[in-house]
C-alpha cells in the first residue's frame, strides 16, 4: 500500500474530515494486502478535492466519487441491497483510529461486504470473519 500518510497529509486529509474505507483496515491490521486506497469524506472535503486537477469523477452506485492514480474519494458507500448509503458521519461512528489514521471498524466493514456479496468480497467476509474470532480467542 502508499505511504497513507504522505497522501493524507497532500490532500489535507485527517482523522477529522476523512475514513479509510474498504480494505485499508485490513491492510493496517495485517490480515490482507492493499493496493488501493478508498477514502470517505464529508462533502466540503469533497467538494473542495474535486477542484484538483488530478482526480477525475466517476459514478459508483449513483454516487459521485474522485479518482485519481491510487485514490478513490467519495462521501458514502450505498447498499443496494438495503437501499440506504451510509454517509460520511455515520461511518464516523463505525470507525477507529489507529496510527492517526481513521479507518471504519473491521465489523462495519464485515456488514458492508456482507450486504454487497460480490464475488471479490466472499473471500475478505472468509477473512474478516476468521480474523475476528482469532481476536476472540485471544481475548479470552
Amino acid at each position: 500500500m502508499h505511504d497513507i500518510h504522505k497522501i493524507l497529509n497532500k490532500y489535507s486529509l485527517n482523522i477529522n474530515n476523512s475514513i479509510i474505507i474498504g480494505s485499508g483496515i485490513m491492510h493496517v491490521l495485517n490480515i490482507k494486502e492493499s493496493h488501493d486506497i478508498d477514502i470517505t469524506v464529508g462533502q466540503e472535503t469533497f467538494d473542495r478535492l474535486s477542484k484538483l486537477p488530478e482526480f477525475k469523477i466517476k459514478n459508483v452506485s449513483g454516487l459521485d466519487v474522485l479518482t485519481s492514480d491510487c485514490l478513490e474519494v467519495g462521501t458514502g458507500i450505498h447498499l443496494d441491497k438495503i437501499n440506504h448509503t451510509y454517509c460520511f458521519e455515520e461511518m464516523f461512528q463505525n470507525s477507529i483510529i489507529i496510527d492517526n489514521v481513521r479507518y471504519i471498524t473491521l465489523e462495519f466493514l464485515l456488514n458492508i461486504k456482507k450486504s454487497w456479496l460480490r464475488e471479490k468480497d466472499k473471500k475478505d467476509i472468509e477473512i474478516i470473519e476468521k480474523y475476528l474470532q482469532s481476536q476472540l480467542i485471544k481475548g479470552e
